[in-house]
């Protein structure tokens, strides 16, 4: 997909605000297919179907209040004449617009009920029975649905919006930032526009989707998307961790006793990777780089997140053995990982067959 003819100041004007919050994300999308923005609880359910809101089922013509249920931190609602009923409930309306990002105002109780809302639905995007693949598509779908010109245009949007978003977060000051409802860790909020940029530069279908659910993430879990950075790579396939780095304070202390019983594994496809089947090492401690976590091949270097040393990524630091490397003999070229970036893409399109 190649970039559309939409010009930089027309993308511009499609963006209501260049700040992370849900509605300004949403609103990209609502004002290039020239859709109405919906109401705070069915925006929440377009975009997060199943996650935030039960529906309650009615025969769509009874007005009832929603409520929020603390023990499953989730809001219960009824459709009535065919959208999500909010009526005059304050706390839910203050819930869903401090998700959506329409609210400025910090009543301490509900601002807890949405911060507790964020965490359950960052730990269910993780979990084992990871809802993740219906969410993305949920998002294909929508896109979809734009047809090809609105899909150029969309992606015009999104590059800009990441810049301007970029650049007004760091403009702002400090104090400012740290006092926002949500405020973000900087090293979240930058995981998350590194993400949605990486993979808007591909110019692909998936791409873009993937770009956008990043940015529909972060948006609404604001740091509780730090969780999901630290498991999935930006085309939301599993990251290869060893033991230690599960998150899981067990694994961490066995693997301090016996690290040699944990042997790590890769189940995704590494067709994303600059350097697929290249297994990268620390030139100082022999660290295996693959398995620290947010390693990217993508990157010129990598300091080693255990030692500290700076190892460059690139070809000119590919050798066949440990013995080509100690005595610096070099038995390819550039030319040659092309070729074998080739033969294992062939590979991968013969096992799908």
């Amino acid at each position: 997909m190649g970039a559309g003819e939409m010009t930089n100041e027309e993308a511009e004007k499609l963006i209501t605000e260049p700040q992370l919050r849900l509605c300004s994300v949403t609103d990209m999308y609502y004002n290039i297919t020239g859709q109405p923005a919906p109401r705070q609880l069915d925006l929440l359910e377009d975009w997060f179907p199943g996650l935030l809101i039960r529906v309650r089922e009615t025969d769509g013509n009874k007005k009832e209040a929603p409520e929020y249920i603390d023990t499953e931190r989730l809001i219960e609602a009824v459709r009535y004449h065919g959208h999500l009923y909010l009526g005059s409930t304050s706390r839910v309306t203050h819930i869903a617009g401090k998700l959506v990002g329409r609210t400025k105002s910090n009543l301490e109780k509900e601002r807890k009920a949405a911060e507790l809302i964020q965490k359950n639905i960052s730990r269910c995007l993780v979990s084992e029975d990871d809802p993740l693949g219906s969410l993305l598509e949920n998002t294909v779908k929508k896109i979809a649905l734009a047809g090809p010109a609105k899909m150029e245009d969309f992606h015009h949007v999104l590059y800009i919006f990441v810049l301007m978003c970029a650049e007004s977060y760091y403009e702002r000051d400090r104090y400012d930032r740290d006092s926002e409802l949500f405020p973000f860790d900087d090293e979240v909020f930058d995981q998350i526009l590194y993400n949605a940029f990486y993979q808007l530069l591909k110019y692909t279908f998936d791409g873009l989707v993937h770009a956008y659910q990043w940015l529909l993430l972060g948006a609404l879990l604001r740091n509780e998307c730090g969780r999901i950075a630290r498991v999935y790579d930006s085309s939301f396939i599993p990251v290869n961790r060893p033991a230690s780095e599960t998150g899981h304070l067990i694994d961490k202390l066995l693997y301090m006793i016996e690290p040699e019983e944990y042997e790590p594994t890769y189940s995704g496809d590494d067709m994303d990777k600059r350097f697929p089947g290249i297994e990268w090492y620390c030139d100082q401690c022999g660290e295996h780089l693959n398995e620290q976590e947010g390693f990217d091949d993508h990157l010129e270097a990598w300091q080693c997140r255990r030692c500290g040393h700076i190892n460059l990524i690139s070809t000119e630091e590919i050798y066949e053995t440990d013995e080509d490397y100690r005595n610096g003999i070099q038995n390819h070229t550039g030319e040659d990982h092309l070729r074998a970036v080739e033969e294992r893409k062939k590979e991968l399109e013969k096992d799908r067959k």
